[in-house]
């Protein structure tokens, strides 16, 4: 009920962005399966179907470099509707081709339109919220990307099975609805007057400039680096963990996965609704050793029940250290730097999926080496105390966000 009365007290504008990233996350389907869909249609080699897909991860992580100033020149919204559609096209596209060189150019445009969506939120999120609401908008946003993310690669598993093409034309179809539904609850009005705010000033309570700005930026860019590390081990690294480097049965992959969503979609809003009050780095604090907790008792994998007591551990720490992220980068941020800060947040994502896999692949083949459980859980515990020491000086963070 938590969860429902917080998206009830949303503004018009992120009541529709809600739905429109809700629709548009449940239609990721192709990229999920693209790897396979590479190998069994076109035939091409395991290492050149891991190139195609780092490809798109390249044009994603190039995208969120620049962002900001497509979002500066065009405004937010039309970079939702411009990634909606090409997005849309680029996967009705894709199925049609047979030449690898095309669809290396195709995988960095796709990955570049896709990620284009993502920060373009973020800003519309800022844009239409204020300092004491952004933290739980930033939640609601959150919520319709995990239930599309828990949908859209379910049912694109079974569609594949019967039709590999078909994952692309469906995700193509939702991509298209997310885009009429875009104009249909924005309207081309909405998105002028985007235009015309953004050069009057891009959300609610953000100064024309904020001081210590390129310091306190970088400090919670590194700071996040690590998150997004440690939080792509389950969905890179997991399942090959699980099958392969213990004893535990198959199905645990999936009873963590399904752990970590249920919470999510129950509990994150509605945590961070309580925790609304606090200051960025209590809360980040608290969700860094939540997370290094959980984390490092995964290392512990011989044990089932400590498995799923970790999980449920970690889920509560990104519950809280995602929401809390976001909202101190906007806080830190001036008007016209807003955009190209959450854009350069977005970066990290794309960075810690693409390098931990490799990291964790080489920790866990070598004995001698911790696990790479073990490994995130202590950084993110030493990045926690930190940022308990970092929130002291002015320089390095913003004692009022």
């Amino acid at each position: 009920m938590g969860t429902y009365h917080a998206l009830r007290g949303l503004n018009r504008r992120l009541q529709a962005l809600f739905v429109v990233t809700l629709v548009f996350r449940m239609g990721t389907m192709a990229f999920p399966f693209y790897a396979a869909y590479l190998i069994h249609q076109h035939a091409v080699s395991a290492s050149i179907a891991g190139l195609l897909v780092g490809t798109y991860g390249v044009g994603a992580l190039f995208v969120d470099l620049i962002v900001g100033a497509l979002i500066k020149r065009f405004s937010s919204g039309r970079v939702i509707l411009g990634s909606l559609l090409t997005n849309a096209l680029l996967l009705l596209i894709i199925p049609s081709i047979d030449s690898i060189a095309a669809l290396f150019v195709l995988s960095f445009l796709w990955g570049g339109c896709y990620e284009a969506f993502t920060p373009a939120t973020f800003s519309e999120t800022v844009k239409h919220s204020d300092l004491q609401t952004r933290k739980v908008a930033f939640s609601c946003n959150r919520l319709a990307i995990n239930i599309g993310m828990a949908i859209g690669p379910l049912l694109g598993s079974l569609v594949f099975l019967s039709s590999a093409s078909a994952v692309f034309y469906i995700n193509a179809g939702l991509s298209l609805l997310s885009f009429v539904v875009c104009l249909r609850f924005a309207g081309h009005a909405s998105t002028q007057a985007a235009g015309m705010a953004a050069n009057q000033g891009r959300g609610n309570g953000l100064p024309d400039s904020v001081p210590f700005e390129r310091s306190r930026l970088l400090v919670i860019l590194l700071t996040s680096l690590p998150v997004h590390i440690a939080y792509a081990l389950p969905p890179t690294f997991l399942s090959a963990y699980i099958i392969n480097y213990t004893d535990l049965p198959t199905y645990f992959v999936g009873i963590i996965f399904f752990i970590n969503a249920l919470l999510v979609i129950l509990f994150e809003v509605p945590i961070n609704q309580r925790m609304s009050h606090l200051s960025s780095s209590y809360s980040l604090v608290a969700g860094f050793v939540l997370a290094g907790i959980g984390f490092f008792l995964m290392g512990f994998s011989e044990i089932g029940l400590l498995l799923l007591l970790a999980t449920v551990l970690w889920s509560l720490g990104e519950m809280i250290v995602f929401p809390s992220i976001t909202h101190y980068v906007s806080s830190i941020s001036s008007q016209h730097t807003v955009d190209r800060n959450l854009g350069y947040y977005s970066a990290g994502v794309n960075i810690g999926v693409m390098i931990t896999p490799s990291l964790a692949f080489m920790l866990v083949t070598q004995p001698a080496l911790l696990s790479p459980w073990l490994v995130a859980g202590i950084v993110l515990l030493l990045f926690g105390i930190g940022v308990s020491l970092m929130k002291r000086s002015a320089t390095l963070w913003n004692k009022e966000a």
